[in-house]
């Protein structure tokens, strides 16, 4: 029995940032794999590559642009990191099917957590609520910030901490994610996971099912 949803958010309650590199890497005739490296690293857990040491809180990101940019000057493209951030903001999916199942979770009175691999600034950008805004944060119980707790997905300590600040077993939560590698993660410790793709709407079909019982079809 699920007692809690757990949930990524860029790529879930945003768009796909890895449709967005592999958009770019096609662009100038790389592909996803060498645009992907050279700016997040191996995700599964490249050990101080900067946009990893970014997510753990060890670098500002005054100190990692310029390192991101070395790397991706070194596979032969000229790109700064903000036109790449600018690319990841666009979406063409609508993303209220997302807040929907979030909200149809909380009417059930599941507990409810964000587990975001992401930079500190991020978090107070724009309006102040940075990442934030683009959350049901009402409907959340905890958050688990990878540069806050200096732990990132897919490493298991991340989802330890994850499930002890929700009290549930890991067999009770699920992980709702758009990288294959953190879902991995998740199936290690014993979560459940489902798979967003660039559109969500089989997913929120998939996890409803799950959570609640609803048909599929």
């Amino acid at each position: 029995m699920i007692r809690a949803v757990c949930w990524d958010v860029g790529g879930v309650f945003t768009g796909s940032p890895h449709d967005a590199i592999a958009a770019i890497a096609a662009e100038h005739g790389l592909t996803h794999a060498q645009l992907s490296g050279a700016v997040f690293g191996d995700l599964a857990g490249e050990r101080g590559h900067p946009w990893h040491e970014l997510e753990v809180g060890r670098l500002s990101l005054r100190e990692a642009w310029p390192l991101i940019e070395e790397r991706i000057a070194a596979i032969g493209i000229d790109l700064s990191m903000r036109d790449i951030m600018r690319r990841m903001g666009a979406d063409p999916f609508d993303r209220s099917i997302v807040h929907d199942t979030a909200a149809a979770f909380a009417e059930a009175g599941l507990a409810q957590a964000v587990v975001t691999n992401n930079v500190r600034e991020f978090a107070d950008m724009g309006d102040g609520r940075g990442w934030r805004r683009m959350v049901p944060m009402e409907h959340m119980t905890v958050v688990v910030d990878s540069s806050v707790v200096g732990m990132r997905k897919p490493d298991a300590e991340i989802f330890a901490h994850l499930l002890g600040e929700l009290g549930v077993d890991a067999d009770e939560a699920v992980l709702v994610d758009d990288t294959p590698v953190n879902l991995d993660g998740a199936r290690l410790v014993g979560m459940q996971t489902v798979l967003v793709g660039s559109d969500p709407a089989p997913a929120m079909t998939e996890l409803r099912s799950l959570v609640l019982g609803d048909p599929i079809g």
